[in-house]
């Protein structure tokens, strides 16, 4: 199982309300959702894929947008977010 960075620890310490809610509600959610523009826009929630605590893929479906989802990493910060951790 791959560790949890130093970085991804601090950058968890210190997500906004909005950051740690769309890890959660991803966490909840594995098979992930997809993406407006606006979300693929958002410097915020772009954050989250820059530290590897979720990831973007395009789904099987021909022409689909593309949907994102949680990380093994971002569901064990999510996990211990909801326990009061960070």
């Amino acid at each position: 199982m791959t560790r949890l960075t130093k970085e991804q620890i601090e950058f968890a310490r210190t997500m906004t309300i909005k950051q740690r809610r769309v890890l959660s509600a991803l966490s909840i959610y594995p098979d992930g959702w997809f993406m407006s523009a606006s979300e693929r826009a958002d410097p915020e929630l772009y954050d989250l894929i820059r530290h590897r605590l979720v990831q973007c893929h395009q789904p099987y479906m021909a022409g689909s947008l593309p949907a994102w989802g949680v990380t093994h990493l971002g569901k064990r910060i999510a996990e211990r977010q909801a326990k009061g951790a960070y």
